[in-house]
């Protein structure tokens, strides 16, 4: 397993969040090519029903219709 440098805090904000015992919705942003991506895998490995990335200067709609159709493989 590869070892995370000052990331201790969103660790344990992800981590809280799959432990909780309420339904949880984790949307994680920053700049890109920070690892965010990695981290979100690191984190919750094959316990993620659902994994969607936007697309920068999209319109809403398109955006919305994208995140419609990844839920729609998953649970369809």
């Amino acid at each position: 397993m590869q070892a995370f440098i000052g990331r201790d805090a969103e660790i344990r904000v992800l981590t809280e969040a799959l432990d909780s015992p309420s339904a949880e919705l984790v949307a994680v942003f920053g700049r890109r090519r920070v690892g965010k991506t990695f981290l979100v895998r690191h984190v919750y490995g094959k316990c993620m029903a659902l994994e969607f990335s936007g697309v920068k200067k999209t319109a809403t709609a398109q955006q919305l219709e994208r995140f419609s159709l990844a839920l729609t493989k998953v649970f369809l």
